[in-house]
């Protein structure tokens, strides 16, 4: 009997660890380092290091022309960028991945139950959009976990919240200006949670406008410089998010895995939708029944429970714990337990779907509407959507009762999900291969040679490995060798540059050859300038 309860204890203890908010974020945290410092930094990574690198004078000329809604994490990133490397750089979005597991967790233990909370916090942490993001210098992993925090925050029951509330929304904003679409959704899960507490949400709204307008006036004469390459989407574009969600281009050219990957976060992501709606109807129809019970929540599961199933037939036992010891190892507590989420909050079905729909839809909706007129939309740019489907998955797994058939289900994501995480931490994975470029320019360049940008910022999208431009010169009138680095400038305005027109009628160009979307071109004199 003693040995019994002692294995029962390892149990729970094993269990309670494994639906640990801090469990979880480590064990994210952990899996995004890997490999982080393989990929190549890219041109919008190496404008990141630049600018945290750079004095504060050059900053903020930089910052009067381009790139001032990015201010608040090129001064976040400063202290990292003081040391060199991929992983320095890449270590505050690895963070930041743990940080949104962690709020994500507890976002399903509020909303659901702690089942729902671990299995949303798994499903996050494997999501190789999350991973690829969670390995870049850019801002888009820290504009998740502001808004996982900002979504925590309007949960709560204190109407004093709306304070921290409204200066977490100020924080979105100035991470990410387009990242401020969570907010219309947020307000959608006002109205559908508690209406009585749309004023006090408003003046927090209000507040947050107000320490945002510096931003916006400022942004708002950049965009054109900033975005000029983004254009109108089509129906088409919408099917990008799930490339970029199961791993981007390079992991589906590769195998067919991803696609099965997606096929199956998605079913899984409907199964919780399915439950959250259906529990949310049935609790209105029958109230104190248990029929709106969230899943996973053991001998309560009542009318809601698998049809043939005993309600205490360790229906949320961890494995090893056996379908027939009738002990349910952790019982739910708090606000969570039973048909209700949040004490008046309502049924917990209907809190996580009152939550994670608005979340997931009317970012995206309203940013491909809007870029119907006015192009906003880009994938990344929506990437603080993500934690919503993680919610609503790791409903769908928990869906099944069982916490051990939760965990085979997860599994299976988890191995389909294994080649794009391959994929995304090749050292040419990102859009573009700096390091390589750099190390042929390294290996041909001779004493003497120039190098020409084309356009003049691509001299900010390579400088991060900056030793072999160090040795490179402008051109004059006594270069006889010249290293172009540009885009693709074939039907491009950039083909006009009058620094390119008269490079090619003194210079013959030789093979070009890409490094992602970068191209180097090695032009050598034709004749002798008289000027020399």
């Amino acid at each position: 009997m003693v040995k019994t309860w002692g294995k029962l204890g390892q149990v729970t203890l094993i269990a309670r660890i494994a639906r640990s908010p801090g469990a979880l974020a480590a064990l994210a945290f952990v899996f995004v380092l890997w490999r982080i410092g393989i990929p190549s930094f890219w041109r919008d990574e190496s404008v990141s290091v630049m600018a945290a690198t750079m004095s504060f004078d050059e900053l903020w000329k930089l910052l009067d022309k381009i790139d001032a809604v990015h201010a608040l994490y090129y001064l976040l990133l400063r202290p990292f960028a003081a040391f060199d490397g991929e992983l320095a750089a890449r270590l505050p979005s690895a963070l930041a991945v743990a940080g949104a597991t962690f709020g994500i967790v507890a976002i399903g233990r509020r909303v659901a139950t702690p089942q729902v909370g671990m299995f949303a916090g798994l499903v996050y942490a494997v999501l190789p959009m999350v991973s690829r993001y969670g390995q870049e210098a850019r801002s888009y992993a820290l504009v998740s976990a502001v808004a996982v925090a900002a979504t925590w925050v309007l949960l709560g029951e204190r109407r004093s919240r709306y304070l921290g509330y409204g200066l977490l929304i100020a924080l979105l904003g100035w991470f990410h200006l387009y990242a401020l679409l969570l907010v219309p959704a947020h307000a959608v899960t006002i109205l559908l949670r508690k209406r009585s507490e749309i004023v006090p949400w408003l003046a927090s709204m209000v507040g947050a406008g107000v320490l945002l307008v510096p931003l916006a006036l400022i942004a708002s004469g950049q965009r054109d410089e900033q975005l000029f390459w983004l254009k109108v989407p089509g129906l088409a574009d919408l099917g990008t998010f799930g490339v970029e969600l199961a791993g981007g281009p390079k992991a589906w050219d590769a195998t067919s895995l991803p696609m099965l990957f997606l096929g199956l976060l998605l079913v899984l992501a409907l199964l919780g939708t399915w439950w959250a709606l259906r529990a949310g109807a049935r609790s209105r129809t029958s109230a104190g029944t248990g029929a709106g019970t969230p899943p996973g929540t053991g001998p309560r599961a009542g009318a809601d429970a698998v049809p043939g199933r005993s309600p205490s037939a360790g229906v949320d036992a961890l494995p090893g714990a056996g379908p027939r010891t009738g002990v349910e190892v952790l019982p739910e507590r708090g606000p969570s337990a039973g048909a209700s989420g949040p004490a008046g909050t309502g049924p917990g079905g209907a809190l996580l779907a009152s939550v994670t729909l608005p979340w997931l839809i009317l970012p995206v909706a309203l940013s491909f509407a809007i870029s119907q007129v006015y192009p906003i939309y880009n994938a990344r740019y929506v990437f603080f959507v993500i934690p919503a489907l993680a919610l609503l998955a790791g409903a769908g797994l928990a869906a099944a009762r069982r916490t051990p058939v939760g965990l085979a289900v997860f599994t299976a994501l988890a191995v389909l999900s294994a080649s794009a995480h391959l994929a995304i931490r090749e050292p040419d994975a990102r859009p573009d291969d700096l390091r390589t470029l750099a190390a042929v320019l390294s290996a041909e360049q001779r004493p003497g040679d120039a190098v020409l940008y084309v356009p003049v910022k691509y001299r900010l999208f390579v400088a991060v490995y900056g030793e072999p431009y160090g040795k490179l010169v402008e051109p004059g009138a006594r270069s006889t060798r010249v290293w172009l680095v540009s885009p693709r400038l074939r039907g491009t305005t950039w083909e006009d540059d009058p620094r390119l027109k008269e490079l090619k009628k003194e210079f013959r160009g030789g093979r070009t050859r890409a490094f992602g979307a970068v191209r180097l071109t090695l032009y050598t004199r034709s004749r002798i300038s008289s000027n020399a």
